[in-house]
C-alpha cells in the first residue's frame, strides 16, 4: 500500500475535531523518539506544526501551514484535539498537548493558523503531573474535559470550559492501583460519558466512575505481562474494551469485558514485537489499528470468530502512534521514528481472503429512481425513547415512495387535459382554449375554435361567422342601407305571404283525382301550354321592359325613349313575336342592352337562360361576378382553382356555404393551394382541419411547432393536445408514423412524471405500432390490477422468445458398427482356413 502523502517530522498525531477543516492535523514534536528504544537521537526544534493536505494535488509532501514553538521548549508525550468553542470563540477547536515536566498546554489553532504563526495561540500552560505527561484525551461527548495521565501515576480530569483558568480533578487520589507506577494511557468510554479507563506499566488496567468519584475496578493479564502500552475502549458496546501490550517476547492485543474480567474474551498477537499504539475506528467498530516494533502497520478486522487481518500497510521504521481521520473515513496517520508523519487508506488494499466491506460504504440514507416517476428514499433512524441508562435505543430503518415527476412543468397542464378527456367535453376544451389564445383573432384562437366546430356534423355552418362573415351583422347593415327590412322593398308580396301563397293556391287550384285517358290527355296537352305560357311570360317581360323606360322617360333627369320600329329594336321585337328568344337575346347582347338579354332569357327556358347567364358574365369580365357565376353553375372546383389567395377566408366561407357534400374536398383543394402556391402553412392548416385530413394537418403541426415557451416539453404537449383533439373530432383509425412517434415520446414524459394511466391512454390511441410495445408492457405491468380494470387484457410481450438450452445428443454408433461387422466378417472366414490348415498337418 503506497503512502498518500507525509511530513517529515517525528511527531504525535492529532486530527482537527471541527468538521470545517477535515484535513488539517496538528504534529506535536515527540518526546517519544528512537533513542531509547530503537537507538536514535533527539536532535530538532520543539514545536507545534499545523499541516493540512489535498489529495487531488501530485505529490506526496504536505502543506505546513503555521508552526509555533512550545514553551520551554519542550516536547510532546501526547496530542489531543476537542472541538470545544467550535460553534463559538474557537472555530477550529482546542488543543491540549501533554509535554515533558508535567506541563499541559492549551492552544487556538484557529489564531496560529490565520496568523500563519506569528501568534503563539496558547491559551493556558500548566503543571498538572511530576514527570512527563504520558496521555491526554478530550472527551468524545463533552469537549470540555480532558482526561491526563503521567509518569506520577496519577490520573487527571481537567475543566477546561473556561480555557484560560481550568479546573483540576483527581479522581485517583487516594487510590493505590497505580501507586508506584507510570499510567501510560487513559482513554473515554463512547457510549458512558463519566466512565474512564487507565492503563500502567505494571500491567495494571483501571476502569473509573467519575459519578462515583472512584475506582469501579481493575484487572491484568492472566499471562501477567507488563506495561500496557495502550487502551481504547468499544465505539458501540460500552463493556468492552481492548488493551495493547508492549512486550516484545509475548506482543499481544486482549478484548475484555467488564462483565467478566477473569479473562479477555479475544486475544491476538499479530505482531513479532511490542505493540505501542492501537486505534478503534469510530464509524466502523469492525476495524481497528495496531502499530509495533517490528515496522508492521495492521488493520483488523474484529470478527465473531476473532480478529483477522484485514490489510497491512508496509512500513520501513516503527510506528510509536496510529489515529484515524475523524472525518475521512479510510484515511490513517501513522508517526514512525524515522522522523516521518505519513498518510495511508485502508480502502486501496485488501488482504487476500478478506470479504469484509467497510461499513462506512453502507450508505445511511439513499435513494433510488423508479419507474413512472417513482422515488424510493431509505434510511436509519432511532426510536423516540432516550437513551437508557444500561444501553442505547435500537436504530431502524425507514422507506418511503414517492411521485417526482421528471417534468413539472408539463404536469398541471397534462393533469388538466386528462380531466377534459375523461369527461369528454373535447368540444368545450376548444372553446376554453380558443378564449385563452383571445378569441379567433388570432390563428391559434382560429384554429382551435375550427377543431370545435369538426365534432359538430353541421359545425361548417358556423365556419363563415368564424371567418368574419357573421350573417346577422351583414343583414342589419343592409338593413340599415336599404332603410327597410330585406326583402320587403322587391316588387310581390313580402316573404311572409310568399310562403303560405303557394301553398293557398295548390289547395284551391287541387281537383279531383284524375282518371288514366285523363291523365293522358293532361301530358298531350302540358307540352302546347308550357310553350304558350313561354311565350306569354317574355311577352309579359318586354311589357315591364317598356314600362320601365317610360318610367325612367318621365324622370326629371331626362327624357330617354326607345324606338322599337327600326334598327336592332325592331329585331328584337320582331324575333321576340314570332317566339325567336335566342335571336331576341343574342341581338340584344350584340346592342348592348345586357338588362334586355336576361330579362328575354329568363323566359326562354334553363338552357336559354344558361347560356345567356354565361354570356353576360363573359362580356362584363368582373372577378366577382365570375365567383357568382361558379355558385350559380355549382362548379365550386373552379371556383377554388381560380380564387384570389389572398381572399382565402372569402374562398372558405363560400364552399362552407354552398359546396353541400363536395366541401372536405374542396377545403383540401383550397389547402393544397395555399400551401404550395402561397406557402402559407398557417392558412392551409385552417383549411385541411376544415377538410378533416388529419395526416396533412399533423405533418403541418410537427414541422412548425416550436418551444416557444421556452421548453421543447411544453412545445411538445401543446402538439399532442393538438393531435388528440384533431383525431377524436375526425375519428382517425389509421396507421401515421409521425403521430405515433410523438405520442410514445409524450407518454414516455408522462409515465416518467408519475402519469401512467394518462400515458397508457394515450398509447390506446395507437393502431399498428410496434414501438412503443416495449413502454406499454412496463406501463400495464407496473400495476397490473388497475390496468387491467381499466384497459382490460395485457399487451402483447413485446419480446421474442428464444430457446436457449443446450439439448444433449448422444453420439452416433453407426460409423463403429461396420467395422465391427467387418471383423466379425474376418473372423468367421478365418475359421475355416484354420481348420484347413490343420486338416493338410
Amino acid at each position: 500500500m503506497t503512502t498518500l502523502k507525509q511530513c517529515p517530522r517525528t511527531a504525535c498525531v492529532a486530527w482537527c475535531a471541527a468538521e470545517a477543516a477535515p484535513t488539517l492535523m496538528a504534529l506535536g514534536s515527540s518526546a517519544s523518539s528512537a533513542a531509547g528504544i530503537m537507538g536514535g537521537d533527539v536532535a530538532g526544534e520543539a514545536k507545534l506544526d499545523l499541516v493540512s493536505f489535498d489529495l487531488a494535488k501530485p505529490g506526496q509532501d504536505m502543506d505546513v501551514l503555521a508552526s509555533v514553538r512550545t514553551d520551554g521548549g519542550r516536547r510532546f508525550s501526547s496530542i489531543s484535539w476537542g472541538s470545544l468553542g467550535a460553534d463559538g470563540p474557537f472555530p477550529y477547536g482546542i488543543i491540549a498537548g501533554g509535554l515533558q515536566e508535567g506541563i499541559v498546554s492549551l492552544w487556538n489553532p484557529y489564531q496560529i493558523v490565520k496568523s500563519n504563526g506569528a501568534e503563539s495561540g496558547l491559551i493556558h500552560s500548566g503543571k498538572m503531573h511530576e514527570g512527563s505527561v504520558n496521555n491526554v484525551e478530550f472527551h468524545p461527548m463533552k469537549p470540555s474535559l480532558l482526561a491526563t495521565c503521567g509518569a506520577d501515576g496519577e490520573v487527571n480530569i481537567v475543566n477546561v470550559e473556561n480555557p484560560t483558568k481550568p479546573d483540576l480533578y483527581k479522581p485517583s487520589e487516594g487510590t493505590k492501583t497505580h501507586e508506584g507506577s507510570q499510567v501510560l494511557n487513559c482513554a473515554w468510554n463512547r457510549k458512558v460519558p463519566h466512565i474512564l479507563s487507565s492503563c500502567s506499566n505494571k500491567g495494571t488496567t483501571v476502569v473509573w466512575d467519575l459519578k462515583q468519584r472512584k475506582e469501579v475496578i481493575s484487572f491484568q493479564d492472566p499471562a501477567s505481562r507488563q506495561r500496557c502500552s495502550d487502551v481504547v475502549w468499544n465505539p458501540e458496546k460500552p463493556t468492552q474494551l481492548l488493551v495493547a501490550y508492549d512486550d516484545d517476547r509475548q506482543p499481544s492485543m486482549q478484548m475484555w469485558d467488564l462483565r467478566n474480567v477473569k479473562y479477555p474474551f479475544k486475544e491476538t498477537a499479530g505482531h513479532s514485537k511490542g505493540i505501542l499504539g492501537v486505534e478503534w475506528n469510530i464509524m466502523d467498530p469492525n476495524l481497528i489499528l495496531s502499530c509495533g516494533k517490528d515496522n508492521r502497520l495492521i488493520c483488523w478486522f474484529n470478527g465473531s470468530t476473532g480478529m483477522e487481518s484485514f490489510c497491512e500497510i508496509p512500513s520501513p521504521h516503527a510506528n510509536f502512534e496510529v489515529k484515524w481521520a475523524p472525518h475521512k473515513p479510510s484515511l490513517v496517520a501513522a508517526a514512525s521514528f524515522d522522523g516521518c508523519v505519513s498518510l495511508h487508506s485502508v480502502q486501496t488494499q485488501q488482504t487476500a481472503g478478506n470479504k469484509y466491506c467497510p461499513s462506512w460504504y453502507r450508505r445511511p440514507c439513499g435513494l433510488s429512481f423508479g419507474f413512472g416517476g417513482k422515488l424510493m428514499t431509505y434510511g436509519t433512524k432511532k426510536a423516540a425513547a432516550a437513551l437508557s441508562a444500561g444501553g442505547q435505543a435500537q436504530p431502524s430503518s425507514w422507506c418511503h415512495s414517492l411521485v417526482v415527476p421528471n417534468e413539472p412543468e408539463i404536469v398541471s397542464t397534462a393533469d388538466s387535459f386528462e380531466a377534459w378527456r375523461e369527461e369528454r367535453r373535447l368540444q368545450e376544451f376548444c372553446h376554453d382554449k380558443t378564449q385563452r389564445q383571445g378569441g379567433t383573432a388570432s390563428h391559434e384562437g382560429l384554429m382551435w375554435d375550427i377543431m370545435g366546430l369538426q365534432f359538430d356534423d353541421q359545425g361548417r355552418q358556423r365556419v363563415p361567422s368564424l371567418l368574419g362573415f357573421d350573417a346577422d351583422r351583414i343583414a342589419q347593415e343592409a338593413e340599415r342601407f336599404l332603410g327597410k327590412k330585406p326583402g320587403t322593398t322587391l316588387m310581390g308580396p313580402p316573404p311572409e305571404e310568399q310562403s303560405s301563397a303557394p301553398a293557398v293556391q295548390a289547395q284551391r287550384n287541387m281537383g279531383p283525382e284524375l282518371g288514366e285517358q285523363e291523365a293522358d290527355d293532361f301530358f298531350s296537352k302540358l307540352a302546347e301550354s308550357t310553350e304558350q305560357q313561354k311565350a306569354a311570360d317574355a311577352a309579359a317581360a318586354l311589357a315591364l321592359a317598356k314600362a320601365a323606360e317610360m318610367a325612367q322617360s318621365s324622370e326629371p333627369e331626362g327624357d330617354k325613349t326607345t324606338d322599337w320600329s327600326a334598327g336592332p329594336e325592331n329585331l328584337i321585337k320582331q324575333s321576340l313575336l314570332v317566339g325567336n328568344l335566342t335571336a331576341a337575346v343574342e341581338c340584344c347582347f350584340k346592342s348592348g342592352r345586357m338588362a334586355e338579354a336576361l330579362l328575354l332569357a329568363s323566359g326562354g327556358g334553363t338552357t336559354l337562360w344558361t347560356r345567356a347567364r354565361d354570356e353576360y358574365l363573359r362580356l362584363q369580365g368582373d372577378a366577382f361576378l365570375s365567383t357568382v357565376g361558379n355558385i350559380m353553375t355549382a362548379d365550386f372546383e373552379k371556383l377554388v382553382a381560380s380564387s384570389d389567395l389572398k381572399n382565402w377566408m372569402e374562398t372558405l366561407a363560400i364552399v362552407a356555404t354552398y359546396s353541400e357534400d363536395r366541401y372536405p374536398a374542396l377545403c383540401e383543394q383550397l389547402a393544397e393551394r395555399l400551401e404550395k402556391e402561397n406557402f402559407d402553412i398557417r392558412s392551409a392548416v385552417i383549411c385541411y382541419i376544415c377538410a378533416k385530413n388529419f395526416t396533412k394537418t399533423v405533418t403541418i403541426w410537427a414541422n412548425t411547432h416550436v418551444a416557444s415557451s421556452g421548453s421543447k416539453k411544453v412545445a411538445l404537449q401543446d402538439l399532442v393536445e393538438k393531435m388528440a383533439v384533431l383525431q377524436e373530432a375526425t375519428r382517425f383509425n389509421q396507421a401515421d408514423a409521425l403521430f405515433n412517434a410523438k405520442l410514445t415520446q409524450y407518454a414516455e414524459i408522462l409515465a416518467n412524471s408519475g402519469r401512467l394511466t394518462a400515458a397508457m391512454r394515450y398509447l390506446c390511441l395507437l393502431r399498428d405500432d410496434a414501438s412503443s410495445s416495449i413502454l406499454r408492457d412496463r406501463i400495464y405491468n407496473s400495476a397490473p390490477q388497475q390496468m387491467s380494470q381499466m384497459f382490460g387484457r395485457p399487451p402483447a410481450f413485446p419480446f421474442e422468445h428464444f430457446d436457449v438450452r443446450i439439448l444433449y445428443q448422444a453420439p452416433p454408433q453407426a460409423a463403429a458398427q461396420p467395422q465391427y461387422h467387418m471383423n466379425q466378417q474376418a473372423g468367421h472366414h478365418a475359421a475355416p482356413q484354420q481348420q484347413q490348415q490343420q486338416q493338410q498337418a
